[in-house]
């Protein structure tokens, strides 16, 4: 933050700028309730309407026992997967709207969506959180709830833009979040906090970008568990340091691997977007 502010006092019209990003990324964005999202008929897949169906149980439940951990941990989860499951359907959807994309397009396809799905992503991880939270306050240190809270983090960051995140403090957050899962037990459910922590040195910008540290981390989930997910994520961060032929080995591994409890809603469609990665790298 040092570093930003005497770089807005070198000029007039740089302080005016950056008190004008200041004041927009300051105001995180809002998004309707998770229940309104939930309730909407969608029209993506018969298997996001089933998960919308499972979630406003999940959700309606934990809301009526505030108190309950238990119960907020699986409204976390399955929101999550929701708001997932949305993001990869809409990745596709983004790329089936260009001709032939560049490797570097498959891999930024998450950047391109847009409304309503970034939305709804939004309202159901702003949920999350809260359900995250509350199940951290009955069991301060919980490895599923600090996962639950840095995977629903992780979305609602991605949903406000770097600007928005860093300076609504959503960094810090999700680090802390990661960290503490990671630290509490970093092979839990098949290796997602080294995922998440992974995911995130991988695409996060300035400060907190580090590849080397990414694909560390996802080697480790990988090695723990060769699942979909952790195999797609694995390719994406090798591409990215330059190691070409090492990420599209994991690409194709994904193509044949088997999802966990947690990623089944969305593992066709990482299939999918594993396979779109080959063909544009080839």
């Amino acid at each position: 933050m040092a570093v930003i502010e005497r770089r807005l006092r070198r000029s007039p019209l740089s302080l005016a700028a950056g008190i004008a990003l200041t004041a927009l990324a300051g105001c995180a964005l809002s998004a309707p309730p998770a229940e309104a999202t939930l309730s909407a008929a969608s029209a993506a897949s018969s298997a996001l309407t089933a998960l919308d169906a499972d979630a406003q149980v999940a959700l309606q439940r934990s809301k009526q026992a505030p108190d309950d951990a238990a119960a907020a941990v699986a409204a976390a989860a399955v929101l999550f997967q929701a708001a997932d499951l949305r993001l990869q359907l809409a990745s596709l959807r983004a790329l089936d709207a260009v001709q032939a994309p560049a490797i570097g397009a498959v891999l930024a396809a998450d950047d391109a969506v847009g409304d309503p799905a970034r939305t709804e992503i939004l309202s159901l991880c702003t949920a999350g959180v809260d359900a995250a939270e509350r199940a951290l306050a009955q069991r301060p240190g919980d490895v599923a709830a600090q996962l639950q809270l840095g995977l629903h983090l992780s979305l609602v960051a991605w949903a406000n833009g770097p600007a928005r995140s860093l300076f609504a403090g959503y960094g810090s957050r999700l680090v802390a979040a990661i960290d503490a899962a990671v630290a509490a037990d970093p092979a839990f459910d098949d290796g997602a906090p080294l995922r998440l922590l992974g995911r995130f040195r991988g695409k996060a910008p300035w400060p907190y970008g580090d590849l080397p540290a990414a694909t560390a981390a996802l080697r480790r989930a990988t090695e723990q568990a060769p699942i979909v997910v952790n195999h797609l994520f694995l390719g994406d961060a090798l591409w990215a340091a330059g190691e070409r032929a090492a990420a599209v080995q994991q690409w194709r591994l994904a193509l044949a691997a088997e999802a966990d409890a947690s990623t089944r809603w969305s593992a066709d469609q990482l299939r999918e977007l594993a396979r779109r990665r080959l063909r544009a790298a080839d």
